[in-house]
């Protein structure tokens, strides 16, 4: 079939291994109508919806994971294989949060706990971009909910984005389509209250940056297609 007629495939792999983010997915969906997403959960269901797609996807987005890229959970080598292959074929990928510690982990970076008490980082945070890319301005106030962090950046990637508490907020790879954000911009209230993430009220539009970055990667994506 045509790939300029067939709908654009995107594959969300959630490695959670607990409670499955479908508040998270269903905003894309909601969000996204242009495109078909599928939505896959490693951890919890194995790889076999990943390797047996009927429509080859056409971009990757990864979830965040309780898990650490260092656990060496039975579901881990094979998902990160899978995604390592995936990437060097030149398949359109964002990392959120394990996904962008991940992608910095398969290249050969490392990733360290944030502070030594291994205190989860939450709230809203501000990024500054340091790169042009598909975002938009010079930053943006993301919802966050981590442990740990990328510590050394892989050669092959470059730093995109940075705060006062994270140096690779966002990264970007120099020669593939792939790209990691540390925080979620793909939250929502739900994610919020199952994360237990403190906001204030006085925090003005808390989801609108991240609403704004995955709507315009999903753009970007389509863009490329059709050029």
């Amino acid at each position: 079939m045509n790939t300029l007629l067939r709908p654009f495939h995107v594959a969300v792999i959630d490695p959670g291994s607990r409670v499955p983010e479908l508040d998270n997915y269903n905003r894309l969906v909601l969000g996204c109508p242009e495109v078909r997403f599928s939505y896959h959960l490693p951890a919890l269901f194995g790889m076999s919806s990943l390797q047996f797609l009927v429509q080859k996807a056409d971009a990757l987005i990864i979830f965040g994971s309780a898990a650490s890229v260092y656990d060496q959970l039975p579901w881990q080598a094979p998902l990160h294989t899978w995604i390592k292959s995936q990437v060097d074929s030149g398949l359109p990928t964002l990392g959120i949060c394990y996904g962008h510690q991940l992608l910095a982990h398969l290249y050969g970076g490392t990733i360290e706990f944030a502070v030594p008490s291994q205190e989860k980082y939450k709230g809203l945070r501000t990024i500054d971009f340091l790169k042009k890319g598909f975002w938009a301005g010079d930053e943006g106030r993301y919802i966050v909910s981590h442990r740990e962090l990328i510590a050394t950046l892989p050669a092959c990637f470059d730093t995109a984005g940075s705060s006062l508490l994270v140096k690779h907020e966002l990264i970007q790879h120099r020669t593939l389509p792939t790209w990691g954000i540390q925080s979620h911009p793909e939250a929502g209230p739900e994610f919020v209250l199952n994360s237990a993430i403190p906001l204030t009220e006085g925090d003005p539009q808390p989801f609108a940056s991240g609403q704004d970055f995955m709507r315009r990667f999903v753009l970007h994506l389509i863009q490329q297609r059709i050029q």
